[in-house]
């Protein structure tokens, strides 16, 4: 329950960051950053030949999810700790 009021409020407020942009009527890239998007999908092609750039994707995700859930664990052992009752 808490967790989906969690995502509501995100949703919600990724919707309203998103809103003015819908208003627009021609919102689009520039060229420049469409084309720095195709040379950068080229070298990564290029870089697949010799090491898997989705097994790496799926490597760095899975190390930043660890670090994250060290951090969390950290973040409530210190908040536990501030409890005058419990610490």
């Amino acid at each position: 329950m808490i967790t989906t009021i969690m995502l509501y409020i995100l949703f919600t407020i990724l919707y309203g960051l998103m809103t003015p942009f819908t208003l627009l009527p021609n919102a689009s890239l520039p060229s420049a950053f469409t084309n720095a998007m195709t040379s950068a999908s080229a070298y990564i092609s290029a870089l697949n030949d010799f090491l898997p750039v989705g097994t790496l994707l799926t490597i760095i995700g899975l190390v930043v999810v660890i670090e994250i859930a060290i951090n969390t664990f950290m973040l409530i052992n210190w908040a536990i700790k501030k409890i005058p009752t419990i610490g």
